[in-house]
């Protein structure tokens, strides 16, 4: 690793725990793929852990609102030193344009990543796990999708069981009957011709496993902590080279 590694600034707090999860992600990655083990060897990371108003189990509940809180918090991350900033919420990429007008420095576009490791997958159809506003933006479906590729989205009734997941991930009372929901939601893309699934709510990577799926699973938390990683001591400038994880076919 590098003497002098960037500082990685991360947007959190949407939710909480959720930003949590990235963190630690980041520092699993710099362990496994660069050696890292003494405290100098991890990249400097800035955590802004954001008490977003306006915002819920559901995503976007005040557009104003919610816009004006990152776009603040974006030029906040770049005055305190971050040299590049990773956000742990994919919904809030609904305003990755204007939060990346308001700053310098490179905002990595979470969204924009995981559809990158879906292309390399070659997989023509994946089911999307996410927030409603996710699902009502499309915001997956118009983040450079693949030429040919489907997206399967959340019915109004599968949506409503992701809501509930994500509240319980939110508040941490998340068990195995969320993981029995995730299931039969991924069962039922499944029978609707998807090979591989995206975790596409930084909650819902805590609440179920890759190996409690039976199918590649590309977990969006995940790809943007190694890309951040990446960036950081100089492998990457921008795009990254990550694919899914299988899920437990057995």
């Amino acid at each position: 690793m590098p003497s002098s590694p960037q500082t990685i600034g991360v947007l959190g707090g949407m939710g909480h725990s959720a930003a949590a999860d990235l963190f630690q992600k980041m520092l699993a990655y710099a362990q496994t793929e660069y050696r890292a083990v003494q405290d100098e060897e991890y990249p400097p990371i800035i955590i802004h852990s954001l008490p977003l108003a306006g915002f819920d189990e559901t995503g976007v509940a005040d557009e104003e609102i919610v816009r004006k809180q990152l776009v603040e918090r974006v030029k906040g991350l770049e005055a305190a030193g971050a040299d590049l900033i990773a956000i742990a919420c994919n919904t809030v990429h609904i305003y990755h344009a204007e939060m990346q007008a308001a700053v310098h420095i490179p905002i990595i576009n979470m969204v924009e990543v995981t559809m990158h490791a879906v292309q390399l997958s070659a997989l023509p159809t994946i089911g999307l796990f996410c927030s409603e506003t996710t699902t009502k933006t499309h915001l997956y479906q118009k983040t450079h999708k693949p030429d040919g590729l489907e997206i399967i989205e959340p019915t109004p009734e599968q949506q409503a069981h992701l809501n509930h997941v994500i509240e319980h991930v939110m508040g941490g009372t998340q068990n195995e009957d969320d993981v029995a929901v995730l299931q039969k939601i991924a069962a039922e893309y499944q029978a609707n011709g998807a090979q591989g699934v995206i975790l596409g709510c930084t909650e819902i990577p805590l609440a179920i496993k890759p190996d409690q799926l039976t199918v590649p699973v590309f977990d969006a938390t995940k790809i943007l902590a190694k890309v951040a990683v990446d960036m950081a001591i100089g492998r990457i400038s921008s795009r990254p080279s990550h694919t899914a994880e299988p899920g437990n076919r057995g």
